[in-house]
């Protein structure tokens, strides 16, 4: 109990100083490079979305929408992300569909409880999209 007691005292220390410094870090370049990845690295990417959405279906087919959510929303963050500056310089209106099916569509189906088949088709639709975007980025 004293090492709880102990980190509980901390934690909110910690928590200010994170905080504070990636306030600190952040919007202090204009040097976009450090953050946008290369086309072949988006096309890595890509491969890396199309697996986590995949695997988000396969979780709502077994009734965990709570992961398949936060699947889809790890796809966005840690992934779309990257994608959107390169695929953005080709095709913006296509990264900004994207960015929607993405992050709100799909996501508020899952969050609905939509069946697996609902998900699976819009995923299917985001996957066309995706191919699309590996085309251009690879051109």
């Amino acid at each position: 109990m004293l090492r709880l007691s102990a980190v509980l005292r901390v934690l909110p220390v910690l928590l200010a100083t994170l905080v504070l410094g990636a306030a600190a870090g952040c919007g202090g370049s204009d040097d976009e490079s450090e953050d946008s990845a290369t086309p072949a690295e988006a096309v890595a990417e890509i491969g890396k979305i199309k697996t986590l959405l995949t695997s988000a279906v396969a979780q709502a087919r077994t009734g965990d929408f709570e992961t398949a959510e936060e699947t889809v929303g790890d796809a966005y963050v840690d992934h779309f992300e990257s994608v959107e500056a390169p695929l953005g310089e080709r095709d913006q209106d296509l990264m900004e569909e994207l960015e929607e099916a993405i992050s709100t569509t799909l996501r508020n189906e899952i969050k609905d409880g939509n069946a697996a088949d609902e998900i699976q088709t819009t995923v299917d639709a985001i996957n066309v999209k995706l191919d699309k975007a590996v085309e251009l980025l690879q051109s």
